[in-house]
């Protein structure tokens, strides 16, 4: 009961059509996520799903801007420390996950690419620690303009300034879900929401509205981000949240204002309009 994350990609893309948009100057936007256990009540492509609607969400709105745009495979061979307890949360290693990274993007520039945008939906800290190596590396080596796009919380987090070259900063659109008494961070209301409107049959419904929410302190939930904690042993379920509290429309205006924020940026971005925000 799945749906194909290739569609409207580069993957349905005959290759002359590849070699047109590269010698066009087409950017690239590379979604990624992981496959990730997400409660008893989703499948384990969560997360794989909700970068590749954002990207495509995105790709539109740049398209009515006139920035040709393409999307590449999504990725989603990551890191799941935090989860890796769970059956079903596949994990690499960060070696594995850092030379695949790098690969794409050499692939990508020596096609002719030149700007590729990273759109990831995944918060495991070596997860994006990784993105982050392999932007770096793969910038210096092979001349590729590559960007990790990060939410200003994000940005914080990892400890950076948001004025590194390989990083774009987008201020905070993830809001804490419609009960914002709970701590919504892992197959929470606003993902249950998501995927019940852009792909329900990857939702239990019923099962998602008798799932109790998680009582969990801001301290749990960051151990748990930072890769110091087993979820398993904080949330033997597997969601940090209210998953029963979802609203689908709700959802649906929140991806779509997340989108076309990173659609705006990615266009100031390409005009120089572009100015790294204070996150100190």
């Amino acid at each position: 009961m799945g749906y194909s994350i290739f569609d409207e990609t580069m993957v349905d893309m005959a290759w002359p059509d590849i070699e047109k948009a590269a010698r066009d100057k087409a950017i690239v936007i590379l979604p990624i996520g992981v496959i990730e256990e997400h409660g008893p009540h989703m499948g384990l492509g969560v997360d794989a799903y909700c970068s590749y609607l954002v990207s495509k969400l995105t790709r539109e709105g740049l398209e009515q801007r006139g920035v040709k745009t393409l999307i590449a495979p999504p990725f989603y061979w990551g890191i799941n420390y935090a989860t890796g307890s769970f059956p079903g949360s596949f994990t690499v290693r960060r070696e594995t996950m850092k030379a695949m990274l790098y690969d794409i993007l050499s692939c990508l520039i020596r096609w002719g690419f030149e700007n590729v945008f990273i759109i990831n939906w995944h918060g495991d800290h070596h997860h994006n620690m990784v993105i982050i190596e392999s932007l770096r590396e793969a910038r210096t080596e092979t001349g590729i303009r590559a960007y990790f796009i990060l939410r200003a919380l994000d940005a914080r987090r990892f400890n950076l300034s948001g004025k590194e070259p390989h990083v774009i900063v987008q201020k905070d659109t993830r809001s804490p879900g419609p009960s914002s008494k709970y701590f919504e961070i892992h197959a929470d209301s606003l993902e249950t929401g998501i995927m019940q409107q852009y792909f329900p049959k990857q939702v239990n419904t019923k099962l998602s509205k008798k799932l109790k929410s998680t009582d969990l302190t801001r301290k749990d939930l960051m151990l748990w981000r930072q890769g110091w904690s087993d979820a398993k042993k904080l949330t033997p379920d597997g969601y940090f949240g209210d998953p029963a509290g979802f609203d689908p429309p709700q959802a649906k205006k929140f991806i779509q204002r997340h989108a076309g924020d990173i659609a705006d940026l990615i266009e100031k971005y390409l005009k120089g309009e572009y100015k790294p925000p204070a996150l100190e």
